[in-house]
C-alpha cells in the first residue's frame, strides 16, 4: 500500500465543475466498453481486500524490533532486510488452516460481492504458481498449493467476483534502479542500480506477470499499486496487454501513479483508487473506491489490537457509497492461514446490518446531496418550529424512485429531513416511506422545509437506521 495521496487540488477542480462525467472510450479496436465493464463493480460497493504473505510470518517483530502498529507489509522495507535473508521466509510458510471456501464464506456473510488478493506485494514473493519465477508459493515453500487458484474458485463458486493486486512498480527482491522521489526501492541489497534495471524488471517479470494472472486466473479486476516508475509507453503497453487478454477486467488508477489523476476520465483505467482509508469529501462525478483497513495494518500484525469496531465500519460504508464510491475493506491472514478473530467478528456483525440494510447499498447511487447535518449545525438550531425533531446526522443514497435516508444513530424523537423539503428536493411527491427491517408503519408529512419522519417503537438493526422514501412515478 502507498501513503495518502494529494488529493485536495484535484478534487477540489473537480468540485468546481459539479458536472458527473463521461465514461471513458473503450480501448481501440475492443466492444466492450467501459461502462459495460464496471458495472458489476458499481452495484457491488463492497469488497474484501486480503494482504497475505511472507510478511505474516514476522508479522511486525524482526529479530529484536517490535512494531506496534504500522503496515507490517512493510517490514522488509522498514527494516532493510537483504532479500536472500528474508527469502528463507518461504522455507516457514506453511498455512495448514487456510481453507479458501471459508474465506469466500466469510466475505459473503459479510455482505461482500467482490474479492481482492495480493498477488505480489512489494516484497517480490509471488502468491501464485508463475512459471517467471520459483519465487512462488507452490515452488518455494512446503505449502505446494496455488492459493491464488484456490480463492479464484472459490469465490467463483460462492457468487463473487475475484481480483488480484499486483505490486507493478516496487519490488524489493529484484534490482530495479535508484527509484524516484518515493525512494522505495531496495538501495541497501542493490546500491549500484540503474534505471536500466526497472526497464528490465517491468519487461521481464512484472509485466509478464500480469499476463500470467490474466491467461491463467482470469480476474474480474486487476488493482495496480505503483509510483511512477514506469514510462508513458510502459503504461499503455500494460493497458492494451490486459484489453487484449481479457476485456472486461476492471483496472484501478493505480496504473498509472499513485496520486489523484489530473485527467478526468483518466487513461488506462476504469475507477479512482484514493489513499488508504481516505474518504473524499463528496461525491466527484466518477467511480471512486476507498482501501480501508480495520486497524493500522493491512498485512496481519500481531501486536496492533487498534480494532476499528463494527458501528465505525458501517459507518464508513455509508458515507463512501453515499458518496458514489466503493470500500474496499481489508484482512489481514495469519502464516496459518486464518482471518484474525476480530476481523471476523466485526465482518460477521456488519454483515447482519447489511442482511436488513443491503438494498440501500448495493446497485445506489449518489443523490442530490449526500448528507444532512444535526440540528446543531450553523444556523439551523435557531429555525423557527424545530425544536420537536431528532438531530440526527443523515446519509442518502438513490436507487430508481427510491431515495434511501440512513440515519446514524438511532433518533430519540421525529426525525426532520431537511433535504426532503419542497424547497430543496423539488415538488415531486412521495408515494410511501417505511424503515427498512421494520413492520411499523411511518407517519410522515412533507412541508416546504422537509420531511417530517416518525421514529419506530424498536429498533430493527444495530448502528444505522434507514427510511426508505419512494417518489410516485412520474
Amino acid at each position: 500500500m502507498t501513503a495518502r495521496m494529494l488529493l485536495m487540488a484535484a478534487v477540489a477542480l473537480l468540485f468546481a465543475t459539479g458536472a458527473t462525467l463521461a465514461a471513458a472510450d473503450p480501448a481501440p479496436g475492443v466492444g466492450l466498453t467501459r461502462e459495460q465493464r464496471i458495472q458489476w463493480w458499481r452495484e457491488a460497493r463492497f469488497g474484501m481486500f486480503i494482504h497475505w504473505g511472507l510478511y505474516s510470518i514476522p508479522a511486525g517483530v524482526w529479530k529484536d524490533k517490535v512494531h506496534a502498529e504500522g503496515y507490517s507489509e512493510w517490514i522488509m522495507f522498514g527494516e532493510r532486510i537483504p532479500a536472500k535473508e528474508y527469502a528463507l521466509l518461504a522455507e516457514r510458510f506453511n498455512p495448514v488452516g487456510f481453507d479458501a471456501k471459508a474465506w469466500a464464506a466469510i466475505a459473503k456473510k459479510a455482505g461482500m460481492k467482490y474479492m481482492v488478493l495480493t498477488a505480489k506485494h512489494h516484497d517480490g514473493f509471488s502468491m501464485f504458481r508463475s512459471r517467471l519465477t520459483p519465487y512462488n508459493v507452490v515452488d518455494a515453500t512446503p505449502f505446494k498449493r496455488d492459493v491464488t487458484r484456490e480463492l479464484a474458485d472459490a469465490c467463483r463458486d460462492s457468487g463473487i467476483r475475484f481480483g488480484c493486486y499486483y505490486s507493478i512498480d516496487r519490488d524489493w527482491y529484484r534490482p530495479q534502479g535508484p527509484g524516484n522521489n518515493y525512494k522505495q526501492n531496495n538501495v541497501w541489497d542493490y546500491p549500484n542500480s540503474r534505471k536500466e534495471d526497472f526497464d528490465r524488471y517491468f519487461e521481464g517479470c512484472a509485466k509478464p506477470q500480469v499476463e500470467e494472472l490474466l491467461t491463467n486466473y482470469r480476474p474480474d479486476l486487476l488493482w495496480f499499486d505503483e509510483i511512477d516508475m514506469k514510462s508513458d509507453a510502459q503504461v499503455e503497453a500494460l493497458y492494451q496487454a490486459i484489453r487484449r487478454l481479457r476485456p472486461e477486467c476492471v483496472v484501478n488508477s493505480r496504473i498509472q501513479g499513485c496520486r489523484f489523476p489530473k485527467q478526468i476520465p483518466p487513461p488506462h483505467c476504469d475507477y479512482i483508487t484514493s489513499g488508504d482509508n481516505e474518504i473524499l469529501e463528496k461525491a466527484i462525478g466518477f467511480e471512486w473506491e476507498n482501501p480501508g483497513s480495520m486497524n493500522t495494518s493491512y498485512g496481519y500484525n500481531q501486536n496492533d489490537h487498534n480494532w476499528v469496531d463494527a458501528k465505525e465500519i458501517v459507518f464508513r460504508l455509508v458515507d463512501i457509497v453515499s458518496k458514489g464510491g466503493n470500500y474496499l475493506l481489508n484482512v489481514g491472514p495469519t502464516s496459518e492461514g486464518l482471518i484474525p478473530q476480530p476481523s471476523v467478528d466485526r465482518l460477521m456483525e456488519v454483515g447482519a446490518w447489511m442482511d436488513t440494510n443491503g438494498e440501500a447499498i448495493y446497485g445506489t447511487a449518489p443523490w442530490k446531496v449526500f448528507r444532512d447535518g444535526p440540528l446543531s449545525d450553523k444556523g439551523v438550531a435557531k429555525a423557527p418550529g424545530r425544536g420537536s425533531e431528532s438531530a440526527v446526522d443523515i446519509r442518502f443514497t438513490a436507487k430508481g424512485n427510491s431515495v434511501y435516508a440512513i440515519c446514524l444513530a438511532w433518533p430519540e424523537k421525529d426525525v426532520l429531513v431537511r433535504a426532503m423539503g419542497r424547497k430543496d428536493a423539488g415538488p415531486r411527491e412521495i408515494g410511501a416511506v417505511r424503515m427498512l427491517g421494520s413492520t411499523e408503519a411511518i407517519q410522515w408529512r412533507r412541508t416546504d422545509d422537509g420531511l417530517q419522519l416518525s421514529v419506530p417503537r424498536e429498533k430493527p438493526c444495530r448502528h444505522a437506521f434507514v427510511y426508505r422514501i419512494d417518489f410516485k412515478k412520474e
